[in-house]
Parts: structure tokens; C-alpha cells; sequence
């Protein structure tokens, strides 16, 4: 496959709502949307692009001994696999993501495209993670998602693999609330630029806010000034 045709592959793959994980020749991952890095505890594609695709996805067994590629059906595969097979992968923090996965074989390349989905019949990870995990995690993905507007708690409800209201009641605990977060996750960034002298419209949109009127009453909430006082 050439880099021209990786280039048109790029938007279907990222536009996709089922994770999508293109392989290359060398084995190694060439594209991952953001849907596949989410159910893999990833906060960016970025993290995954280049590495061994086996080492990514599954370095080990679920009671913990090596998995060796030449083991593994989907390296094994010479062509498409085009039933749903069962396999258990591993996330970022090294907990078991029980999957579905189809593979196929690219027409005129030595290219595989993995396709997966979470088993709905396997527990979330807010289930098997500690709760302290899961919040952290969480965090995590708000921070560097802070900047999209399409960043609510119902998609965060979603990565988790949880109900909103489960996920409510999870920052709870914390004396918290998911829109919360990433309002204050929005605010730090918005403070950040003004800093770097961006004008405030520039900031707001940004800073992941859908217009700058609430942006602006956000900001005077919780600094206690408003933004244009806070520009460089």
C-alpha cells in the first residue's frame, strides 16, 4: 500500500464509530481511529501508530504468561477472517478487554484491517478497575479531549462502557460531576492561552466552549475576572 492510498484511507478510518486498526506489512499498527484507542485506555492514536500491533493489542495471556505472535490468529491470518472471533486484548493499564474481531485482507496490499468491539456480554472496565483507576483514567481523557466540543459526559459515559447516571454516581465520590470537569478542564486551558496574549473569541472556541458569551460567564465564575483582563 502506498502512503497515497494510507492518505485516503485516513478520514474513513478516523470518521469510523467502530474501532478500526490498520496493520501493515511489517506488523506494525500504520493507522488507529479513535474509536479503537478508547476501548484500549489510549487518550491519543498518536500512542499506538508504529508500534508491533501484537505487542499493542495482546503481549500477554489473561492469566499473565507470554503471548507469542506466532501464536496469535490475527498474525497468523494470511488472508480475511470474516466471522467475529473471540480474543481477550489489553489495555493501556494492563487490564483485560474481552473483544469480537473481524480481519480483512486489503485488495492489492499486504495491508490487514482489524476491526473490534468490546464483548457486550464481558463487564466494563469501571466494573474490573478499581474505582480510584477508573476516575483517573477518566481525567485523563477529559484533559486531553478538552479542546473538542463534542466532548460531553455522555461521551465519557460511553468510553467507560457505563450509563451516565453510573457515571454520575462514580464522581460522586469525588465530590465532583463529569460536566464539572470538563468545564474546569476547559477553563484551565481557556486561561492558558489568554496568557499566550489569544484573543478571547480565539480562546473560547479553542477551549472547546460552543460560543463566547458562555465562555465568558464560565471564566468570571471561577476566576473572578473576566477574560479579557486575563490576556497577556
Amino acid at each position: 500500500m502506498t502512503s497515497g492510498t494510507e492518505t485516503l484511507l485516513r478520514p474513513v478510518i478516523d470518521a469510523a464509530p467502530t474501532p478500526m486498526w490498520l496493520i501493515g506489512p511489517d506488523g506494525a499498527v500504520s493507522l488507529v481511529n479513535e474509536a479503537a484507542a478508547t476501548v484500549l485506555g489510549y487518550s491519543s492514536e498518536s500512542e499506538l501508530i508504529g508500534r508491533c500491533s501484537h505487542e499493542a493489542l495482546h503481549n500477554r495471556r489473561p492469566d499473565g504468561s507470554p503471548y507469542p505472535s506466532h501464536q496469535c490468529p490475527i498474525v497468523t491470518c494470511e488472508g480475511s477472517m470474516e466471522h467475529n472471533h473471540s480474543e481477550d486484548f489489553v489495555d493501556r493499564r494492563g487490564r483485560l478487554v474481552h473483544v469480537r474481531w473481524k480481519l480483512t485482507k486489503l485488495e492489492s496490499s499486504n495491508h490487514q484491517l482489524l476491526t473490534f468491539a468490546p464483548d457486550p456480554t464481558a463487564p466494563s472496565y469501571m466494573r474490573n478497575a478499581t474505582a480510584a483507576d477508573a476516575f483517573d483514567e477518566l481525567m485523563e481523557y477529559a484533559h486531553h479531549h478538552r479542546a473538542d466540543p463534542m466532548l460531553t459526559p455522555d461521551r465519557l459515559a460511553s468510553r467507560a462502557g457505563v450509563s451516565l447516571r453510573t457515571l454520575q454516581a462514580v464522581f460522586r465520590e469525588h465530590q465532583t460531576s463529569p460536566a464539572r470537569e470538563i468545564r474546569n478542564a476547559r477553563l484551565e486551558l481557556g486561561r492558558s492561552l489568554l496568557g499566550q496574549g489569544v484573543s478571547v473569541t480565539e480562546t473560547a472556541f479553542s477551549s472547546g466552549f460552543s460560543d463566547v458569551g458562555t465562555f465568558s460567564r464560565a471564566y468570571r465564575r471561577a476566576f473572578g475576572t473576566p477574560p479579557a483582563a486575563a490576556r497577556a
